[in-house]
Protein backbone atom coordinates (compact mmCIF):
# COMPACT_ATOMS: atom_id res chain seq x y z
CA UNK A 1 0.00 0.00 0.00
CA UNK A 2 1.39 3.47 -0.84
CA UNK A 3 1.57 5.92 1.81
CA UNK A 4 2.61 9.48 2.39
CA UNK A 5 3.43 12.41 -0.11
CA UNK A 6 4.63 9.96 -2.80
CA UNK A 7 1.35 8.04 -3.97
CA UNK A 8 0.40 8.75 -7.34
CA UNK A 9 -1.92 7.58 -10.18
CA UNK A 10 -0.83 7.03 -13.87
CA UNK A 11 -3.26 7.20 -16.68
CA UNK A 12 -1.97 5.05 -19.45
CA UNK A 13 -3.82 5.50 -22.72
CA UNK A 14 -3.98 2.18 -25.01
CA UNK A 15 -4.74 4.13 -28.01
CA UNK A 16 -2.38 4.14 -30.90
CA UNK A 17 -2.35 7.86 -32.55
CA UNK A 18 -3.06 8.07 -36.44
CA UNK A 19 1.17 8.31 -38.01
CA UNK A 20 -0.01 11.32 -39.63
CA UNK A 21 -1.37 13.21 -36.72
CA UNK A 22 -5.33 13.53 -38.26
CA UNK A 23 -8.63 11.97 -36.53
CA UNK A 24 -9.88 9.03 -38.34
CA UNK A 25 -13.29 10.14 -38.44
CA UNK A 26 -14.53 14.20 -39.11
CA UNK A 27 -15.33 15.94 -36.29
CA UNK A 28 -18.98 17.20 -35.78
CA UNK A 29 -19.32 21.50 -37.00
CA UNK A 30 -21.15 22.01 -33.07
CA UNK A 31 -24.56 20.07 -32.15
CA UNK A 32 -27.08 22.39 -33.23
CA UNK A 33 -29.86 20.20 -35.07
CA UNK A 34 -27.35 16.55 -34.94
CA UNK A 35 -28.91 13.34 -33.72
CA UNK A 36 -26.87 11.82 -30.97
CA UNK A 37 -27.10 8.18 -30.36
CA UNK A 38 -26.47 6.41 -27.52
CA UNK A 39 -25.44 3.30 -27.61
CA UNK A 40 -25.32 0.92 -24.05
CA UNK A 41 -25.21 -2.65 -22.99
CA UNK A 42 -27.09 -2.99 -19.80
CA UNK A 43 -24.29 -1.76 -17.47
CA UNK A 44 -25.85 0.43 -14.91
CA UNK A 45 -23.12 3.14 -14.63
CA UNK A 46 -23.21 3.71 -18.24
CA UNK A 47 -26.77 4.13 -19.15
CA UNK A 48 -26.92 6.59 -16.04
CA UNK A 49 -24.28 8.49 -17.47
CA UNK A 50 -26.25 8.49 -20.67
CA UNK A 51 -29.43 9.90 -18.75
CA UNK A 52 -27.69 12.58 -17.16
CA UNK A 53 -25.65 13.42 -21.36
CA UNK A 54 -29.14 13.84 -22.82
CA UNK A 55 -30.29 16.50 -19.81
CA UNK A 56 -26.64 18.03 -20.68
CA UNK A 57 -27.09 18.15 -24.10
CA UNK A 58 -30.76 19.66 -24.73
CA UNK A 59 -29.73 22.98 -24.30
CA UNK A 60 -27.36 22.82 -26.92
CA UNK A 61 -30.03 22.25 -29.83
CA UNK A 62 -29.69 19.06 -30.19
CA UNK A 63 -32.09 17.32 -32.32
CA UNK A 64 -32.46 14.05 -31.15
CA UNK A 65 -30.59 11.57 -28.43
CA UNK A 66 -31.10 7.95 -28.94
CA UNK A 67 -30.45 5.09 -26.86
CA UNK A 68 -29.65 1.79 -28.20
CA UNK A 69 -29.35 -1.29 -26.27
CA UNK A 70 -27.98 -4.75 -27.01
CA UNK A 71 -27.54 -7.61 -24.04
CA UNK A 72 -24.34 -7.33 -22.29
CA UNK A 73 -23.31 -11.19 -23.07
CA UNK A 74 -22.88 -10.16 -26.53
CA UNK A 75 -21.39 -8.07 -29.28
CA UNK A 76 -23.51 -5.04 -30.94
CA UNK A 77 -25.36 -6.74 -33.78
CA UNK A 78 -23.83 -5.38 -37.40
CA UNK A 79 -26.85 -4.63 -38.11
CA UNK A 80 -27.49 -2.31 -35.24
CA UNK A 81 -24.36 -0.61 -35.92
CA UNK A 82 -25.59 -0.10 -39.53
CA UNK A 83 -28.86 1.48 -38.12
CA UNK A 84 -26.82 3.55 -35.64
CA UNK A 85 -25.04 4.75 -38.34
CA UNK A 86 -27.55 5.79 -41.20
CA UNK A 87 -29.97 6.77 -38.23
CA UNK A 88 -27.43 9.01 -36.33
CA UNK A 89 -25.12 11.88 -37.13
CA UNK A 90 -22.58 10.74 -33.65
CA UNK A 91 -22.49 8.11 -31.60
CA UNK A 92 -21.13 7.44 -28.01
CA UNK A 93 -20.32 3.99 -27.74
CA UNK A 94 -18.77 3.00 -23.60
CA UNK A 95 -18.67 -0.15 -21.80
CA UNK A 96 -18.73 1.16 -18.38
CA UNK A 97 -17.53 -1.74 -16.58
Amino acid sequence: MMQGASASMQYLDPSIPPKDGRLKVPTLEGLRGKRIAFVENGWKSFGKMGERLEVLLQPLGIASFTTYRFSSSHIAPPSLMDQIAQENDAAILGMAN
